[in-house]
């Protein structure tokens, strides 16, 4: 029972080594094509001069900067949502306003593998700047508020968040990642939102 006892621990402990250097392998291929990805979408931006109001699925949109998260932290914002979009960087909720525009600036972006670029937004607070480097201007919204919703409440991303068909009086940025993962299937929970105005053009 003892020598069953042991090569069962051992076998436990070389199953976790390798599931471990598996997870590790994974996330590497997955920040490596970010950056890949990030290198060629910010080579895009810096050449094209975009003549139609709304770039194609897929496209860089624009540049995002927190400075609370240091000089660094500059990802490109990718159009679209969808898993193939969200892998190349934060991602442009199709349909919602453009930077600076009236309505809401909608971004997505992952909190943990292909970059993590929004593995931090659980740290801004009310009065923290988030800039967007849109066709050569610099657009600071401030900060809010934040929020912890269900993953079915869409209604974050808005025109006016959370207010079906009432019109639009305001540039405001809406910046949503997964939040609460569930310890048992490791899904997440929540949604973990980061809303924003406009505070110069």
């Amino acid at each position: 029972m003892r020598k069953f006892m042991r090569f069962a621990g051992i076998a436990l402990i070389l199953a976790g080594v390798l599931l471990g250097g598996l997870r590790i392998s994974q996330d590497r291929r997955q920040t490596h094509e970010y950056s890949q990805a990030q290198g060629e979408m910010r080579r895009q931006l810096s050449q094209v001069v975009r003549k139609e109001p709304r770039p194609r699925e897929g496209e860089p949109v624009a540049v995002l900067r927190i400075p609370k998260f240091g000089a660094g932290y500059r990802p490109v914002v990718v159009e679209g949502v969808s898993q193939q979009d969200l892998a190349k960087g934060p991602g442009h909720y199709t349909g919602s306003a453009m930077p600076g525009q009236i309505g809401n600036f909608a971004v997505a972006g992952h909190r943990t593998g292909w970059g993590q670029p929004f593995n931090r937004l659980g740290e801004l607070k009310p009065g923290d700047s988030i800039v967007v480097e849109w066709r050569g201007r610099d657009l600071t919204y401030r900060v809010t508020g934040t929020e912890r919703v269900k993953r079915t409440q869409v209604g974050v991303v808005l025109p006016v968040p959370d207010r079906p068909g009432v019109k639009p009086d305001k540039a405001l940025i809406t910046l949503t990642t997964c939040t609460d993962r569930d310890p048992v299937s490791r899904r997440y929970r929540l949604v973990l939102v980061v809303r924003g105005e406009l505070s110069a053009r």
